[in-house]
């Protein structure tokens, strides 16, 4: 890490009023090493809309050319892009589109952009009952069979939900797990919770899910079951979270005068 800064311009069709947008941030590597490199060249997959039109759109920025490549719309009437966390399965991003206030009421969609064929679809819808169990906060993540899969917490329940494939192409879901939160969190941050506990965030390489149990965030380990707070508190509607890295140091040996890595990395 070098401390390198980029600015990268808009597309040129997101810089009209009225745009929500999310984003992610890529290694041009192959689709296996997207989430393990801490380098230039990078990808930037930019997906928006406007409430001007129908159309969601998605384009993706590359660093080795320096432009935005061709971008890809689908239509979909009254939704906006929403700022929670894009996973990244596969080669395939993922993007919450929320109805809450359009002619569609309460449910919202999931669209999915293909960085192999550039290609932008809409893969399914999450029921307004289902959100509404989870005060319509969700954070999309995979599921333990490599699919799409997203996690809601309903009181101190943290559910986790896997998608099914269906013939038309689209997912419906099914709920695979659920974790009674009150089994890992001290009683005393039980109490002080002032709010309905939320996810709000999800670590890719680590599997690691994050909740707020306000003032407090937490972080899950799924794997392990461990829990651990995180010392920064505040007022946090999502969580991106990012690893660090570092470059292995050198130090002088002893009398031999040889060098050594400080760190195995």
């Amino acid at each position: 890490m070098n401390g390198d800064k980029h600015y990268l311009p808009f597309p040129t069709q997101a810089h009209l009023e009225g745009v929500e947008y999310n984003g992610a941030v890529l290694c041009a590597a192959g689709h296996a090493d997207h989430g393990d490199c801490h380098s230039c060249p990078f990808l930037v997959a930019f997906v928006f809309n406007q409430q001007s039109d129908f159309n969601t759109s998605a384009c993706v920025y590359s660093s080795e050319t320096s432009v935005w490549g061709e971008i890809h719309s689908i239509e979909i009437p009254d939704v906006s892009v929403t700022w929670a966390p894009t996973p990244l399965i596969g080669n395939t991003l993922y993007w919450i589109l929320d109805t809450s206030g359009g002619a569609i009421e309460n449910e919202c969609w999931i669209v999915e952009f293909d960085l192999d064929a550039h290609n932008l679809d809409l893969t399914g819808e999450i029921p307004y009952y289902v959100l509404d169990k989870y005060n319509r906060q969700i954070v999309l993540m995979p599921a333990d069979d490599g699919r799409l899969g997203f996690a809601g917490v309903d009181t101190f329940s943290l559910h986790l939900w896997s998608s099914i494939a269906c013939v038309d192409g689209m997912v419906t879901w099914a709920h695979c797990r659920v974790i009674d939160l009150e089994n890992f969190l001290a009683p005393e941050a039980v109490a002080a919770c002032r709010y309905v506990p939320d996810a709000v965030g999800y670590a890719e390489d680590a599997n690691v899910i994050f909740i707020r149990v306000d003032p407090n965030i937490y972080m899950i380990h799924l794997n392990t079951m461990q829990i651990e707070e995180v010392s920064e508190k505040g007022a946090y509607w999502f969580v991106f979270p990012c690893t660090s890295f570092y470059t292995p140091g050198i130090t002088t040996g002893g009398g031999d005068d040889q060098a050594e890595p400080l760190n195995d990395c």
